[in-house]
């Protein structure tokens, strides 16, 4: 949603990835902990495997054609620019939340049968043994086949996660709106919710409200394809660092299920001062915090 591109790296870039500095990344970096070796799935417009910030960042990559049918020897390259910057908000050199993680990125929207490509992407994340699946994408209605193999992943050990969408307040889409989902809404340097972040009550028993919670996601300064980096906003950017924290908490504690890393990002989050509930779920991901009870047990 925004725009505004930044050739190359400077001081001047660094002071504005507001989103690393509120979320207080530096002190999880600090005792170690930057994402190394964990492996993050990416289903978006795909990745420039060639940018500077992601270039030893990318170790799988697949291609849908517009049939959902796998592109044989496809080299990571974007169809966009989307995927390319979400990328980097989870993984990449100087502007990314867990700069160590590894990244398996599938290329499954903008075009042909989404619904198709899409699952085809989740049939191949099943091999790529990840911890982390987020799904930078929105679809209007729910999708049984969707719940089914999000479903497989979770059994396996996969904390899924996907943005609420950009349609405002009252406004979800799937898979972010399934239960057991964790559902990313945004927020700007001013803590409160974003104008343009979706919100949700739904009639069940657990999972009812969403978003589960949320991060930056206004203005988020990442990597762009060329080379260069560029400011984008979205409820994508905020589930983007949930994706990157999450590959921290993974790392620090190798053994801990997806449930476990899913309770400590959920009982330690900040809650806005002037945000209600049913726009921002538990609130703002806190890191450190996060890393703290997840360590300790509690």
């Amino acid at each position: 949603m925004g725009d505004g591109l930044i050739e190359n790296w400077s001081n001047t870039a660094a002071g504005q990835a507001w989103g690393l500095q509120r979320l207080n990344l530096q002190a999880c970096w600090q005792r170690g902990f930057t994402g190394a070796g964990v492996r993050v799935g990416h289903l978006d417009t795909g990745v420039d495997g060639n940018h500077p910030a992601l270039s030893d960042r990318v170790i799988g990559f697949m291609e849908f054609d517009k049939e959902g049918c796998p592109v044989q020897g496809a080299q990571p390259r974007e169809s966009g620019s989307h995927g390319t910057h979400t990328a980097g908000i989870i993984c990449g050199k100087y502007v990314g939340a867990a700069p160590d993680a590894e990244l398996c990125s599938g290329m499954v929207i903008e075009g042909g049968k989404c619904l198709v490509r899409v699952q085809a992407g989740l049939d191949w994340m099943l091999g790529c043994k990840v911890r982390v699946l987020c799904l930078f994408l929105g679809i209007p209605f729910n999708n049984p086949v969707f719940k089914i193999k999000l479903n497989c992943l979770k059994e396996t050990g996969v904390l899924v996660i996907a943005p609420i969408g950009n349609r405002g307040s009252g406004h979800t889409c799937s898979p972010a709106d399934y239960p057991g989902v964790l559902a990313v809404g945004a927020m700007n340097p001013m803590d409160r919710v974003a104008h343009f972040s979706g919100s949700g009550v739904f009639r069940r028993v657990s999972d009812y409200i969403k978003p589960n919670l949320v991060a930056p996601g206004t203005n988020i300064l990442s990597s762009a394809p060329g080379g260069g980096f560029r400011l984008h906003s979205g409820t994508s950017m905020a589930a983007a660092y949930v994706a990157g924290i999450a590959a921290i908490l993974f790392q620090a504690k190798p053994e801990a299920t997806a449930v476990e890393v899913e309770q400590a990002i959920l009982r330690t989050c900040t809650p806005l001062p002037e945000s209600n509930e049913l726009r921002c779920g538990r609130g703002l991901i806190n890191p450190v915090k996060a890393l703290d009870i997840l360590l300790s047990g509690g």
